[in-house]
């Protein structure tokens, strides 16, 4: 189980997406707690804080909310919103949860072990870097591991193969493909097609007035 985290939090009293970006050019990042039988509060967090405590951690576990003399509120990071060009938080929303309280989270999955397949030349691609799991608050896991030695050469492994720890069930499409070990000319192909699509999109001019932003608030703050 990951270790507790505790960040200190500050109600927020004005709203709207200027009293926002003011809050991030002075080093803080909107957030909101909700859930668990009470209403939804308006707060911010030190970006400095969030970035030494937790990162970009996809799975934290239970953290500790304090504000001021209240006692501390148990939730859980059920999203982050990044700037797309700095790489910086711009708004986080925290879940409240008791610690025996069932979650659905995306934690990190880990690849252990270099495929057999590759060993003779193959390439393994990763295709969920994620998945979505069922668990209690308090046992969420920091990732899980998925063992790849066993594959070959043209072998895909998909969620339903995979045995999670007790008292984790599977929230998403079991028939997913979590990775795969193909040939290297079909990996070769692969890219090349990828490579001449960024090339035809990238010269596609934008229109007259048009210009590309690189933070999408996606209408929070």
């Amino acid at each position: 189980m990951p270790e507790k985290y505790s960040l200190k939090i500050t109600e927020r009293t004005e709203f709207g997406s200027r009293v926002a970006r003011r809050l991030r050019r002075s080093g803080s990042v909107p957030a909101v707690v909700y859930g668990r039988g009470g209403g939804e509060l308006k707060v911010s967090v030190i970006e400095k804080d969030f970035m030494d405590t937790v990162g970009f951690a996809t799975s934290t576990g239970i953290v500790n909310l304090k504000m001021g003399r209240k006692s501390p509120v148990t939730a859980i990071i059920k999203d982050v919103q990044w700037d797309v060009l700095t790489d910086k938080p711009v708004h986080i929303d925290f879940l409240r949860v008791s610690a025996d309280q069932i979650v659905s989270i995306p934690v990190h999955v880990h690849i252990e072990n270099i495929p057999l397949g590759v060993s003779m030349g193959g390439v393994l691609e990763h295709a969920l870097h994620e998945i979505i799991i069922k668990v209690r608050a308090k046992d969420i896991p920091s990732a899980i591991n998925i063992d790849v030695e066993k594959m070959d050469i043209g072998d895909s492994m998909h969620l339903s193969e995979i045995t999670l720890p007790q008292g984790m069930t599977l929230d998403m499409d079991p028939a997913l493909v979590i990775a795969s070990v193909v040939a290297p000319s079909v990996a070769k192909v692969e890219v090349e097609e990828v490579e001449e699509e960024e090339l035809a999109e990238g010269e596609e001019a934008p229109a007259e007035g048009e210009e590309k932003e690189g933070t999408s608030e996606s209408g929070k703050e």
